[in-house]
């Protein structure tokens, strides 16, 4: 499996920072940890499977759930539950074996994003639920923050249609379902008039939910193979030579 390493080793945590300490970012963690609680709706024996940290968890995984819930990342808090050490890209997890899988403000901050979701494509089940977290790099806030050279927001933003494409060629079915602003008003859900779509353009966040779809080919006899069938003898007669004409 490939290895994926972090774009930037101080671009994420700074990013946390900035989510846990921040006016604005606080707000964002508030809308976002109600987002998935509401969405997420788990369920018993179903596998849950979070890359990279957020330190908001308990916000939105419930305590009865918690035993069926695992948090991957490349390095701590080992007094996690259920925590494991690993490389996105190549996650110790079977081949459809897995629920649901959260990637919240993860893709942005590494380098080959693309391993990460083949990796994420593999592991959940057919069916499978995906709630993808992201900064929109068209946001206001970004475009101001950005003069800053050590900022985070430097980093190589996704736009969500950009995603919504990506996860598309992965059989993905995807949808963008919330916008996020930068204040604690209600999220932006399901942006799909013109004038919705503008404004969650410029939110500082999104939430992009995805279904895995496994289509299954079903061969279909061609019609002229039946037809052959029922033709014993050539169509056309080849030409036959008469001796002493």
């Amino acid at each position: 499996m490939k290895s994926v390493q972090p774009a930037s080793s101080s671009s994420r945590h700074d990013f946390l920072k900035w989510y846990h300490v921040a006016t604005t970012g606080q707000a964002l963690q508030a809308l976002e940890s109600a987002y998935l609680k509401t969405n997420l709706r788990l369920g018993y024996n179903q596998k849950t499977v979070q890359i990279g940290r957020l330190g908001s968890e308990s916000r939105y995984i419930d305590p009865d759930f918690i035993g069926d819930f695992v948090l991957a990342d490349n390095k701590g808090p080992r007094s996690f539950p259920t925590f494991v050490q690993t490389a996105a890209g190549s996650l110790p997890f079977a081949t459809e074996s897995v629920d649901t899988l959260i990637l919240p403000h993860f893709l942005e901050f590494v380098a080959d994003r693309h391993q990460v979701l083949r990796e994420v494509a593999r592991v959940l089940k057919p069916e499978g639920r995906l709630f993808v977290l992201g900064l929109n790099p068209w946001s206001p806030h970004r475009i101001l923050q950005m003069t800053r050279r050590s900022s985070f927001w430097n980093a190589r933003l996704i736009a969500g249609h950009h995603l919504l494409d990506w996860l598309s060629l992965l059989k993905f079915d995807a949808d963008l379902e919330a916008a996020f602003g930068g204040s604690q008003g209600k999220p932006m859900t399901h942006p799909h008039t013109p004038w919705d779509e503008w404004k969650a353009g410029l939110s500082l966040a999104y939430s992009i939910k995805a279904i895995k779809r496994c289509y299954t080919l079903i061969p279909i006899e061609p019609e002229w193979s039946r037809l052959t069938q029922l033709i014993s003898s050539p169509l056309i007669e080849a030409p036959r030579l008469v001796q002493g004409e």
